[in-house]
């Protein structure tokens, strides 16, 4: 769907099962989440959009030591920011899904397939990625990282927050907060941002040659103005790193910034 999107093959090449035990909050910053919000920095029309900050993406099946990089920046944007909306996106694959290179007899993680589009009438297809087993509802791997999910929890009643299962349909993969892959379904965010009277969103997560690339160009399509926080969003090297961070900026109109020049542009 998106040309850098096949990139994230390496993903499935460099899995490695759980190396290490969980991380609670302290674990990356060096000290406990106190659960005090101050937030100095406002924003009514805005939502902010938590990609897929899930432990397989950090350190599971498809985990890169890279994306611990971005916790503190995704804290940071929690606890020092009001939003009109919150919005945190989760891979949520059955095990039957058709990206998990487990359901492809003969083929292995960082293989490609030929998948059906769902909606075509003259038998076409689509490149499909295969991966190793990640995001299973009920596993670790699935839940978001402790340290985001507690400042979720502890903004619960004072923000609005929706959270998006994506990728539940076992036949078609879904990068994008917003669809999947082939535009066969679409999820409730950008009906829920409407409402809310949201025009801006600001991206942040996990991967960024994935699904925080799908999810930034399909805000764009849906006429949101969208801005990627360059510190907050990574991938498994600085080479596709500054690819799909270019490439959203000089195809698509996103807005790429560190946070610090996000909070001084305000």
């Amino acid at each position: 769907m998106f040309t850098t999107i096949t990139k994230l093959t390496a993903l499935a090449l460099a899995a490695s099962r759980y190396a290490q035990a969980v991380p609670l909050p302290e674990d990356v910053l060096g000290v406990p989440y106190a659960g005090i919000s101050t937030a100095s920095h406002e924003h009514p029309t805005t939502a902010l959009l938590i990609v897929d900050v899930q432990y397989d993406f950090i350190n599971g099946t498809l985990g890169s030591d890279r994306a611990y990089n971005i916790l503190p920046t995704i804290y940071q944007l929690l606890d020092e920011h009001s939003w009109g909306m919150i919005a945190t996106s989760q891979d949520w694959h059955p095990q039957t899904h058709v990206s998990f290179a487990s359901n492809h007899p003969g083929h292995a993680s960082g293989d490609s397939v030929q998948i059906p589009m769902l909606a075509s009438r003259y038998n076409e297809t689509q490149l499909q990625s295969l991966y190793a087993d990640h995001c299973v509802p009920g596993t670790i791997g699935a839940n978001i990282e402790a340290g985001v999910q507690t400042r979720l929890d502890t903004l619960l009643g004072k923000t609005p927050i929706t959270q998006i299962h994506k990728a539940q349909n076992q036949h078609v993969d879904s990068y994008s907060a917003f669809a999947d892959n082939q535009y066969y379904e679409f999820t409730t965010l950008a009906p829920e941002m409407r409402a809310r009277n949201i025009d801006k969103v600001v991206v942040t997560g996990l991967i960024t040659n994935a699904c925080v690339y799908g999810s930034s160009v399909d805000a764009t399509k849906f006429g949101f103005g969208v801005t990627v926080i360059s510190d907050g969003v990574e991938t498994t090297s600085a080479e596709d790193q500054a690819t799909a961070l270019e490439e959203l900026e000089e195809w698509w109109g996103v807005n790429v910034e560190t946070l610090a020049k996000y909070e001084a542009s305000e």
